[in-house]
């Protein structure tokens, strides 16, 4: 492709392109690829210096070049000399923002692709992978299309599985997942969207049709700050929707209002509580599933899955909500609904012979964690004589000020906890565990074992015939992260082993 093709709708603030007193035109200048990476640089590439919290690819560009790049994108003009560029015959292009400039370059070099599929994204604090794989399922089973998926868990192309390393990634890896997507016939792609990919950019330029937002409470203050920054970044999704677009919005949220103003998409609200479009009423949760009406004017459907827990009936609620208008009937949507099932590792469950059940779950923030406990106490008898035991540890080197919170939420609604590891990363996973206990008074329910392994076996030896256990915080992740290295690691592997 070349250069001039490849800069279509990219603001340029400057262009210097003479290469030994000569002036190159960008028409003739063939690129062939794109890295933001510099040690990815081959010949021919354009590199794309980036600016992220802890490096900063501008530093790079003298590596970018030495790998072969022919063109390089930056916004700070004085990071590589014009003289350089010249002797090495390499295209300097500034703009304002590389991020931005990323996404459109992108975009043009894989043939806009997402463009050619129906764009779905779903943010939000807890619930957006679940939603994003009910919405997959439901627009498989009931119009049979063929559908893309990008996530926390894991991308898919249809029923193919391609690992995750981000729950949104950078704009080049989007842009050419939504190529073979469009490759391979997907006539839609739902995905999550991050506060971090929305803040960065990497969605800049996508026309999504529909925009769900599931709720907002605390995580990510490490990078945002504040729960408003937080909120603003969640935000920018909705203020980008076009007219055509519908926003899907939960009316219980305290943000849902707030996050559509402005918004030029048609708003449509779901709810349990509040009044809203479309509203779940006479819920009835069980541990296999939950029934419900749901209303939706003049409708009303009646509801069963296999969905565990209150806060999967907010999810369903979404992915309802967001796939409105199928020509299907009542019958065949019954047969779909029963048959949905969550994301890998959120509310899994593990049936041990023993007689007590392990239930798997990502939770990892304040109300994440509070959901998942009450959807426990919701499927347990009023009068239990069985123990709730949690296991759960926090991230290291992420928001510090959630930890008091979590703990004082697991002594609240367990039984016994035992406080261990998560992903200590280069904390001190002791540090970790001191800043948990700091929200929990009552230490005779509280055992602390920093060992994540060793925490699952102590769980399996406490447990009876009834009882539950919750381990929480990883769920679908196989690896621990302690110090900079990824060890293996799997909740479901250790319970089993404990099984």
């Amino acid at each position: 492709m070349t250069l001039s093709e490849l800069l279509k709708g990219v603001t340029v603030t400057k262009m210097f392109q003479t290469m030994y007193g000569k002036m190159v035109v960008t028409h003739d200048v063939m690129i062939s690829g794109i890295q933001y990476d510099s040690r990815k640089v081959q010949r021919e590439n354009l590199f794309v210096a980036l600016r992220g919290v802890g490096t900063d690819g501008h530093k790079f560009i003298s590596s970018a070049i030495a790998n072969g790049a022919k063109a390089i994108v930056v916004e700070d003009d004085t990071s590589v000399p014009d003289a350089q560029c010249m002797h090495a015959g390499v295209v300097k292009i500034v703009v304002s923002n590389t991020r931005k400039a990323l996404a459109q370059l992108s975009a043009n070099y894989y043939g806009h692709p997402s463009k050619k599929m129906t764009m779905i994204a779903v943010t939000g604090t807890n619930g957006k992978t679940t939603t994003t794989y009910l919405i997959k399922q439901m627009l498989e089973s009931f119009q049979q299309h063929k559908v893309g998926l990008v996530g926390t868990v894991e991308n898919a192309i249809g029923q193919e599985k391609i690992p995750a390393t981000h729950t949104t990634p950078e704009s080049l890896e989007l842009h050419q997942l939504f190529a073979r997507m469009v490759e391979q016939h997907c006539t839609h792609c739902v995905m999550e969207v991050s506060s971090h990919a929305l803040h960065q950019y990497r969605v800049h330029g996508i026309d999504f049709s529909t925009a769900v937002f599931t709720n907002l409470t605390q995580d990510h203050l490490d990078y945002h700050g504040t729960m408003d920054a937080y909120f603003q970044s969640k935000k920018i999704l909705f203020d980008g929707l076009s007219e055509s677009a519908v926003a899907v919005i939960n009316a219980d949220s305290e943000y849902g209002n707030t996050i559509v103003n402005g918004t030029k998409a048609k708003v449509i609200t779901y709810s349990i509580n509040a009044a809203a479009d479309v509203k779940a009423e006479n819920v009835t949760l069980s541990i296999n599933g939950f029934t419900a009406e749901v209303h939706h004017r003049p409708t009303i459907e009646k509801i069963s899955t296999k969905l565990v827990g209150r806060f999967n009936v907010y999810n369903f609620l979404g992915a309802y909500t967001a796939t409105f208008g199928m020509p299907l009937s009542t019958a065949d949507k019954q047969k779909s609904f029963g048959n949905l099932a969550p994301a890998p590792g959120r509310f899994e469950q593990v049936h041990a012979p023993q007689g007590w059940t392990a239930i798997i779950d990502y939770a990892h923030t304040p109300d994440a964690l509070e959901n998942c406990l009450q959807a426990i106490h919701d499927i347990m008898p009023a009068n239990r004589a069985n123990t709730i035991l949690t296991i759960f540890g926090a991230g290291g080197d992420r928001d510090k000020t959630k930890r008091p919170k979590m703990g004082a939420i697991a002594e609240r609604l367990s039984d016994a906890v035992i406080v261990t590891s998560d992903n200590p990363r280069t904390e001190d996973p002791q540090k970790i565990i001191e800043d948990i206990l700091a929200g929990m008074k009552d230490k005779k329910k509280i055992i602390v074992q920093v060992d994540r392994a060793r925490a699952i076996q102590e769980g399996k030896m406490m447990a009876k015939p009834g009882d539950i256990i919750l381990v929480a915080g990883k769920g679908h992740e196989d690896y621990q992260v302690i110090g900079t290295t990824k060890h293996h690691f799997n909740d479901k592997e250790e319970i089993a082993k404990a099984v």
